[in-house]
């Protein structure tokens, strides 16, 4: 097994050489406009856990930034539900929030990496190396970060789904990036959702963090309702965590379910450091997904990506936060309606769309920390089994082969 995989990656190293001589290629192109496109991510090669030993740093307005995201449901049926009216008494709701695009996947990506990148469906791409996110930003700072995500069953695992299709890769904004999934230290940040209770007991919570619940419990199996018993749950069973004290949390959802209508979602601003006279109150500025990456990036001076995070209109920053920071946002009069497919570079550069044999069957995952599982799911399914090392070498393959062909 281990020839095969060495013959494996053999093959990709020869495909990469014959590719890096094609320069007349239309990869060769798209991979020229990615790097003008894209600031170089700053830290790729950094030592993740190599950060403040507390895993936060005092930020201007807050110490942590957790976001929880929920699936395809419209502002008005979130918002007349009691569930979702009941926790809203305990921050600030968010009235003109909206996602950036349809469908899942490319809203995820632009809340990560400030732009969809021309993602138009839900398949397994792999975002290349050179193309900066979020996490460059906050370990270039030397703070921590964590995606949090149930039903995964590995530490960075790399595959299309698990769990009878319960976690999905689409989901998971971080292990989409080349520059973490293909980087063992910092795909290692990639975990499964029951460490967060670890964490939270452990006083490790990171800076940043990004909490994705599986496809039964997010709604996109079942109803806003179902979602809305969950998240207040959720929130019930870490809301006496010590961090949350100096925390800003913000749960929503990643796009509307009415496609021909304006596409904004229901989101919510939780936390210690929400002020008691704003508690129970809505914020009708205009937001979207990159709001949070430009909140983020202004409370702890990151600097930004460049892309739809540096676009003042389309990012304003959290009022309460903006006010805060000296920050002053856009007043929105014609709000857009964010509800088409953006192409871009990797327009039908996907793992599916270049090899549509593959996308009836699950990708391989990574064997990195194959003894670790995820937290039981709704369902009850069992994890997947770690693969060989043909599947490693084959997983890899899949991840860059597109981009190289």
């Amino acid at each position: 097994m281990r020839s095969l995989t060495f013959v494996a990656l053999s093959a990709l190293l020869a495909i990469s050489s014959v590719n890096a001589q094609s320069s007349g290629s239309a990869s060769a192109t798209a991979s020229a406009s990615l790097a003008l496109m894209s600031a170089s991510p700053s830290a790729i090669t950094a030592d993740a856990n190599n950060t403040a030993a507390s895993g936060a740093s005092v930020g201007k307005a807050f110490k942590y930034f957790m976001q929880v995201w929920l699936e395809n449901n419209d502002y008005s049926t979130v918002a007349a539900l009691p569930a979702y009216q009941k926790l809203a008494e305990q921050g600030i709701l968010l009235t003109n929030y909206n996602a950036i695009t349809h469908p899942s996947e490319p809203n995820y990506v632009a809340a990560a990496g400030g732009s969809n990148l021309g993602i138009t469906d839900d398949a397994y791409y792999s975002i290349p190396a050179n193309v900066s996110s979020i996490w460059d930003l906050v370990e270039a700072k030397g703070l921590k970060w964590k995606t949090y995500q149930e039903d995964i069953p590995s530490y960075g695992f790399s595959g299309f789904s698990a769990h009878n299709g319960s976690y999905v890769r689409k989901h998971n904004p971080a292990i989409i990036f080349d520059s973490i999934g293909l980087n063992d230290t910092r795909s290692a940040n990639v975990v499964p959702a029951n460490v967060l209770y670890d964490d939270i007991a452990a006083n490790n919570v990171p800076a940043y963090s990004f909490y994705t619940p599986n496809i039964t419990n997010d709604g996109h199996d079942t109803t806003a309702a179902f979602a809305g018993d969950w998240v207040t749950n959720f929130w019930t069973s870490i809301s006496n965590a010590t961090f949350l004290k100096d925390a800003l949390v913000l749960i929503t959802f990643d796009e509307n379910e009415t496609y021909s209508t304006r596409n904004q979602v229901w989101a919510l601003l939780l936390g210690g450091v929400i002020p008691a006279n704003l508690k129970n109150t809505t914020d009708n500025t205009y937001y979207t997904h990159y709001s949070a990456l430009s909140t983020v990036e202004q409370n702890w001076n990151l600097g930004n990506l460049g892309r739809g995070d540096a676009n003042q209109t389309e990012a304003n920053v959290f009022s309460f936060v903006a006010n805060a920071l000296g920050v002053t946002n856009v007043n929105v009069t014609n709000v857009p309606m964010n509800n088409i497919s953006i192409p871009g570079m990797l327009t039908n550069q996907s793992w599916n769309a270049t090899h549509p044999k593959s996308t009836s069957t699950p990708l391989p995952s990574s064997s990195a920390n194959s003894s670790a599982s995820g937290s039981a799911s709704a369902s009850g399914a069992i994890a997947v089994t770690a693969v060989t090392g043909l599947g490693v070498a084959t997983a890899i393959v899949a991840a860059v082969l597109p981009y190289l062909l």
